[in-house]
């Protein structure tokens, strides 16, 4: 007795053969492409932009201050500088230091701000001076002789 059935007509009763066919080989080219785009996709992924929106406690700092010296162009265009400078305010040596970074160009080579954002950090830094005591060696602290 045969495990197999005879073809009754055009059809197989009991087992039907299905033949997949291989998958085409890919030419070096091809495979160079595909490891280029995925290579390209892995490093798309693992770069991080930085958050330019400003955090709920930037906004909660911006709030606290005073209405004529509220960042509004530096939250809008800025928020990661924002958001930076917002963290760093309690501590006057880090925020006297990131404020001068940000308005003294030491490389030379920089773009700089919009006039609205630099008369923004001017205020800021105005403001943090009479909350604060100025350290030795800020820029302001030396043109204030």
């Amino acid at each position: 007795m045969s495990f197999y059935r005879k073809f009754a007509g055009d059809t197989l009763n009991e087992v039907t053969s299905t033949v997949t066919p291989r998958p085409k080989e890919k030419s070096d080219a091809e495979r160079r492409a595909d490891a280029a785009r995925e290579e390209a996709e892995r490093q798309k992924r693992s770069k991080g932009t930085p958050n330019n929106a400003p955090l709920p406690r930037t906004l909660t700092w911006a709030a606290s201050l005073p209405p004529d010296v509220r960042p509004h162009e530096l939250l809008r265009d800025y928020g990661r500088i924002a958001n930076l400078i917002a963290a760093s305010w309690s501590d006057p040596d880090a925020t006297y230091r990131y404020l001068d970074d940000l308005l003294v160009d030491r490389r030379g080579n920089r773009q700089g701000f919009p006039p609205g954002v630099v008369s923004e950090l001017l205020a800021l830094r105005t403001h943090y001076a009479g909350l604060h005591v100025q350290p030795s060696g800020t820029w302001m602290h030396i043109y204030k002789r």
